[in-house]
């Protein structure tokens, strides 16, 4: 009995002890003013690694792999695509598209900084692929886009996680261009495209601009007339109008027929209001419509099959030489002179003791030279 007391004693002894040494323990805490920060992301050009500059490429379909060509035109129907590699130094990366959602894509129909039009909205094939750090963000050109001379994109660093996750903005208005992009830290829901300012790493084979639509981008021939300006009033590759009243069979053939003694020029103008219903097989110069024949180059052809009078021959498959001559750019080749007429200058002047048909010996199987064979120009 008196040792079970004694244990009784003692273990009230001890859970005293503990309680007192409970209530007189301290735990020493503190916080960071502020958060742990990690590092910003930056996009570097996929191709030649270039910091703060976006690989262009411009290719006909949406792998990506194969630029169209630097002889060609971008056309509507295209692929516009912008290759990085995104680096951050913790780790982050972009699953979600954070960077695809930033992006705004600028068009320019002329070739000054002020005049853009912002088609993002219109983009509705916009689509995004990334592996780790490579992105890839891609969409098809529109027919918004046709007749764009500059197209500009802006988009931010960002990442789907990370602190931060976002850095400066990319802008830039040509993405045709090798200069750098800017780069800054804010940008306005309505700033335009900085000027003079690239994607910094296009594909050389890109096809170039403006860009080419089958809808609102239209050619046509027109005859000079003596004083050297061309007759904008009859487009001898449309149909024609009805012969004016008055007007004789012979004299609206000089108007209407290509015929030796004639230069003719080659026009190609953008519709650029949009509406590319009713006719337009003459340019509305008036209006919106703008010409860019000094955008191209053009070849010259016989087509088709010549006249039964003239030996119902095979148009021949190289292009026309004889005559060929710049007016709208320089080494365009966008006017000829049919026959023996001098090809430049004012009033038309033939050359002295020289046969229309003798300048084609060498091009057509047939002794008519050129004649009975319909023309046709083909721009790139």
């Amino acid at each position: 009995m008196k040792n079970l007391t004694i244990k009784k004693v003692a273990l009230g002894l001890f859970l005293a002890g503990y309680a007192a040494s409970s209530a007189y323990a301290v735990d020493i805490t503190g916080e960071t003013v502020n958060e742990i920060q990690g590092n910003a992301p930056v996009i570097f050009a996929k191709d030649h690694d270039i910091e703060r500059a976006i690989t262009i490429r411009i290719t006909e379909t949406s792998d990506g792999s194969t630029a169209a060509g630097s002889q060609n035109k971008a056309k509507v129907g295209d692929y516009i695509h912008i290759f990085y590699n995104l680096k951050d130094s913790d780790g982050d990366i972009d699953t979600t598209g954070a960077i695809k959602d930033t992006l705004r894509v600028w068009i320019n129909k002329t070739t000054d900084d002020v005049s853009w039009s912002n088609v993002t909205s219109a983009l509705s094939s916009l689509t995004y692929e990334n592996t780790g750090e490579q992105g890839h963000i891609y969409f098809k050109i529109t027919e918004d886009m046709a007749g764009a001379v500059k197209v500009g994109l802006q988009l931010q660093e960002k990442t789907s996680f990370g602190n931060p996750n976002v850095n400066e903005w990319l802008n830039l208005a040509d993405i045709w261009s090798t200069q750098a992009p800017q780069h800054q830290e804010t940008l306005g829901d309505n700033e335009q495209p900085a000027p003079n300012t690239g994607s910094g790493d296009p594909d050389p084979n890109n096809p170039v601009g403006p860009i080419y639509s089958d809808q609102s981008t239209k050619i046509g021939i027109f005859k000079y007339k003596t004083d050297g300006t061309l007759d904008m009033d009859i487009n001898i590759a449309a149909a024609l109008p009805a012969r004016p009243t008055g007007t004789s069979e012979a004299d609206w053939a000089k108007r209407t027929v290509p015929q030796y003694g004639d230069r003719l020029g080659a026009v190609v103008w953008q519709i650029t209001d949009g509406n590319t219903t009713g006719d337009h097989s003459l340019p509305n110069t008036a209006g919106t419509d703008r010409i860019i024949t000094g955008s191209y180059s053009f070849s010259w052809y016989l087509y088709g099959t010549s006249s039964a009078n003239t030996g119902s021959v095979a148009a021949p498959a190289d292009a026309l030489t004889t005559g060929v001559y710049s007016v709208a750019g320089a080494g365009i080749s966008d006017s000829i002179a049919l026959g023996a007429v001098e090809a430049a200058g004012g009033n038309v002047a033939t050359i002295a003791n020289t046969k229309h048909n003798s300048l084609y010996n060498t091009l057509t199987t047939t002794r008519a030279g050129i004649q009975g064979f319909k023309l046709q120009v083909i721009a790139r």
